[in-house]
């Protein structure tokens, strides 16, 4: 499932709820193998924001998606000189910021 954010549209004086079909920014699920991207924000509860922060990832840390397996598979990513595989669910929580 993938988020969308709702706006509100006037139409003859009424509000009406739109739903968009592009989010504000992409999650690392998201992300092609080969590019980097910034970390904007973590989506999530303490206990999946701490796990992340242990595996390097927290706001502000950069990474290189090195591989984004098929079928819901994880993602293989650089963090620092570490590389961490963060399973699809996980990754739908990371907000980033394409830089290449």
């Amino acid at each position: 499932m993938f988020w969308t954010p709702l706006r509100l549209a006037k139409t003859s004086g009424r509000d009406k709820v739109k739903r968009t079909d592009e989010p504000s920014t992409p999650t690392l699920d998201r992300i092609r193998a080969g590019q980097e991207v910034k970390v904007v924000q973590i989506v999530a509860g303490q206990s999946a924001t701490q796990q992340l922060a242990q595996l390097g990832i927290c706001a502000g840390t950069r990474l290189k998606v090195r591989r984004s397996a098929p079928m819901g598979g994880p993602v293989l990513v650089d963090s620092g000189e570490s590389m961490v595989a963060i399973g699809r669910g996980m990754a739908r929580k990371v907000s980033v910021l394409i830089l290449r």
